[in-house]
């Protein structure tokens, strides 16, 4: 792709991410608005019923955001003060700030550098008679290592709680969807998620019991009007977004396939590059690509991975770290303190040599090629010589 520079301009302007809306959110919404039912009524039940019924007829509990998802399942599990929960050292950060609301400690477990996700040896490691809940986080949409996190929670008499905010219909193994293998598991329907109300969360799980319990706590613990049985949350979900929830969910499975394609064609034009360490998965099905994260060798590259982002953003293309280490971040320092980088040598490599390339539904031809020559360009112009 040839690209022109003579006027001072970038040729392109290509975001990391884009919602995929048309016509029919806004006419969804605005049916709720002239309706005059706004929290919580007959459209968010049907989204339920139908978000559910897509994950293979697992029980869901609508709420308002996905941090929300995550503390109100920790607190149907029954988590609360002394209580430690292990989450990986690469997340965002409401999947550990969850538990610190609840009086619990978040104990941080490195990843692998296969699909990033939580490494349930290191998980072994951080276990102690507190530990009550583990959180894998299905990373960038990609499944984590649930046989073995299932097992390890078994042995040692722990709630699993899958962090799926991510990855909305990616199959585990090409079985189970993400998100109903543990006790019960979170998504969130943010702008970049393969499906979005704006905000908003989905709570999945197979048993009915907790299932109701999160819909207590997630409504003050209010068992009929004005009885309030147990401490809750105002965390329902408007109508305005179950309707564009519904909307979503309609195109879901085009919008993964739509995002699977993508990641098709940066693969099969980056795997040639020295300098890239390309995402992988199992199976075809075990990722949905929310985002296409690559890492650098930088033992190939005359600069460091922040310079090539400052690089493809001048030209036009989004592109980011997803995440920086929990462990480094203050809210979680204890009277000044916190782990040791050394505890979480795969999480620092990631933070050194990670960045995610855009990715959405509908990132036409043109943008993907340009995507991919800049960072050709880069990769090339920036290649350290023998």
């Amino acid at each position: 792709m040839k690209e022109s520079h003579e006027d001072g301009q970038v040729p392109m302007h290509v975001p990391l991410s884009r919602p995929w809306f048309d016509e029919e959110e806004p006419r969804a919404a605005a049916e709720v608005v002239r309706s005059g039912w706004l929290i919580s009524g007959p459209v968010v039940e049907e989204f339920e019923r139908r978000f559910g019924s897509r994950l293979g007829g697992v029980e869901a509990v609508a709420v308002n955001s996905g941090s929300s998802a995550l503390l109100v399942a920790l607190a149907a599990l029954g988590v609360g003060p002394g209580d430690e929960v292990l989450v990986p050292d690469m997340t965002f950060v409401s999947t550990a700030t969850a538990a610190m609301f609840l009086g619990a400690r978040p104990v941080f477990v490195d990843i692998n550098l296969q699909n990033y996700c939580l490494d349930p040896k290191d998980a072994e490691r951080k276990i102690t008679p507190r530990t009550k809940v583990i959180i894998p986080v299905h990373y960038a949409g990609h499944a984590a290592d649930m046989d073995e996190i299932i097992e390890l929670a078994r042995r040692n008499g722990l709630r699993v709680l899958e962090d799926a905010a991510e990855s909305h219909l990616a199959l585990y193994r090409g079985g189970a969807y993400t998100g109903t293998i543990g006790d019960v598991g979170i998504f969130s329907f943010t702008p970049s998620k393969p499906m979005t109300t704006g905000e908003g969360g989905m709570i999945v799980t197979p048993d009915p019991d907790l299932a109701a319990r999160c819909r207590l706590l997630r409504n003050f613990g209010d068992t009929e009007k004005f009885r309030w049985e147990m401490l809750g949350f105002n965390f329902r979900m408007p109508e305005v977004m179950g309707a564009i929830g519904l909307a979503q969910l309609d195109k879901l499975d085009r919008a993964v396939t739509l995002r699977r394609a993508v990641a098709a064609r940066y693969t099969e034009a980056l795997r040639d590059e020295e300098a890239v360490i390309l995402p992988t998965l199992r199976t075809p099905d075990d990722g949905n690509y929310q985002l296409y994260t690559i890492r650098l060798r930088l033992e190939r590259l005359a600069l460091d991975r922040d310079a090539v982002i400052r690089a493809l953003e001048a030209r036009g293309v989004g592109a980011r770290l997803y995440y920086p280490p929990l462990h480094l971040q203050g809210v979680f320092a204890r009277d000044g303190d916190r782990p040791r980088d050394d505890e979480f040598p795969n999480a620092m490599t990631f933070d050194r040599t990670a960045l995610s390339l855009p990715i959405f539904p509908m990132l036409s031809a043109a943008e993907q090629e340009y995507v991919i020559a800049v960072l050709r360009d880069i990769l090339r112009a920036h290649r350290r010589q023998p």
